[in-house]
């Protein structure tokens, strides 16, 4: 995927610098694949919020103590 570069500047913690330094890959490569990451993982949390907004408005909320029944299975 090519995309238009824009130079930016800011300030990281000196020990994530230094770690991201310590591997193969360009500084700004890394930046860029942490920030892509984390904004997809943001817009998947938004969107599942969105979609159990969906089900509650739809079936009402779920019952709370299938929900903790299942949490100790998991858990």
């Amino acid at each position: 995927m090519t995309t238009t570069k824009r130079k930016v500047s800011v300030s990281l913690d000196e020990d994530l610098v230094a770690e991201l330094e310590a591997g193969d890959e360009a500084l700004s490569t890394q930046v860029n694949e942490a920030i892509r990451a984390e904004l997809s993982r943001r817009r998947r949390q938004r969107h599942l919020g969105e979609f159990l907004d969906g089900l509650d408005a739809e079936h009402g909320p779920p019952d709370e103590a299938l929900v903790r029944k299942y949490m100790d299975l998991l858990g």
